[in-house]
């Protein structure tokens, strides 16, 4: 009886948390702005510094949630580590510095047809 108890707890907490990584994933064009963080290759602890960005943005209210944009001034190697975090993250973003008007103009018209 306690194995069936631990196994209903276990597939509960696995369907809460589908459930709520699906819902963050299609509510991410309904945040309120931008936070931009520049990446060039001098950037030092970029991992953490999105980390506890995300985290921030991550429980604000649908309305003062933020997207986050990882802005790439150069070619360098931390341009692979802001891909991974894109990657990992839902509300993250790599955008090279060239694009990045473009970026947030097609995100803003998304964000209207809805």
């Amino acid at each position: 009886m306690l194995n069936f108890i631990l196994l209903l707890v276990l597939a509960a907490t696995a369907v809460l948390w589908f459930a709520v990584k699906w819902y963050k994933v299609n509510n991410v064009g309904k945040r309120g702005g931008y936070l931009l963080i520049p990446c060039k290759k001098n950037t030092t602890e970029l991992e953490h510094i999105v980390k506890s960005c995300y985290w921030e943005e991550f429980f604000q209210p649908e309305n003062y949630g933020r997207e986050i944009i990882l802005v790439q001034l150069d070619k360098s190697e931390i341009n692979y580590l802001s891909r991974r975090l894109e990657q990992d993250y839902s509300i993250v973003h790599c955008v090279d510095i060239t694009e990045l008007s473009d970026f947030i103009k097609r995100r803003e018209l998304k964000c209207r047809e809805k």
